[in-house]
């Protein structure tokens, strides 16, 4: 230290070599994850009622981008991401058991995505943030067996909209990539499927060539992935 007359002035300390280093998660990035889910999906018939539900469930993978700004240790920013699915289920249908055969009512999400705006709190290198926004999911769901063993005699496809909300971790390394890992509730509610009778003419309890059952489905899903800021 030294002395300027009455004041004393102490060197500023040195920042220790293993101290964390800060990213700049400001800018674009794109990148690729990978995944799981699982859920609820009940089914009402609009002519008969309440046909039953299951525990649907699958892998997924697809990519994302986004954009983000930061001040200081406060980062916010929007993502879209999308992702191929192959998370399905079945069950038994509880109304329609009179049939040649037992009949299945089933469910499968080919595609899902969201598009999210985000806030976060950087600790060093890694980034804890919290998101909210839209999902949107494109579903096929089909009626089988009751005329004949494994018969699809109905089938409707739908794409969907709802609300998700979630948390994740990023960590960045090697300059300007970064990891991530994320919990994500989407909340797709009730939706109106209209299935067509396709091999079976007039198949519906009501006699016409359309059968209307209201799917009301949520999911939770873990995503882990890789990331590039440019």
């Amino acid at each position: 230290m030294k002395s300027t007359g009455w004041k004393t002035q102490f060197p500023a300390p040195a920042q220790s070599a293993g101290a964390p280093v800060g990213n700049d998660w400001c800018g674009f990035s794109a990148g690729v994850h990978g995944g799981g889910a699982w859920g609820s999906s009940s089914w009402t018939d609009l002519g008969a009622g309440y046909v039953g539900s299951h525990s649907p469930s699958g892998a997924l993978g697809g990519l994302q981008v986004g954009f983000d700004q930061q001040v200081g240790t406060w980062v916010w920013g929007l993502r879209a991401d999308a992702s191929a699915s192959g998370i399905s289920g079945s069950h038994l249908d509880v109304i329609f058991t009179d049939g040649a055969a037992p009949e299945y009512d089933r469910g499968k999400i080919d595609y899902t995505g969201t598009i999210t705006a985000r806030l976060g709190y950087t600790f060093g290198p890694a980034l804890v943030s919290v998101r909210a926004g839209a999902v949107w999911a494109h579903a096929r769901y089909s009626l089988e067996g009751y005329y004949a063993p494994g018969l699809e005699f109905a089938l409707g496809n739908a794409t969907r909209w709802g609300w998700t909300a979630g948390i994740g971790v990023d960590y960045g390394f090697a300059g300007r990539w970064a990891a991530f890992f994320e919990y994500d509730y989407l909340g797709l509610g009730t939706y109106r499927a209209n299935l067509s009778c396709i091999t079976v003419h007039a198949c519906s309890f009501l006699g016409t060539g359309t059968i209307s059952i209201d799917v009301r489905e949520n999911f939770n899903v873990l995503k882990a992935g890789v990331g590039y800021r440019f």
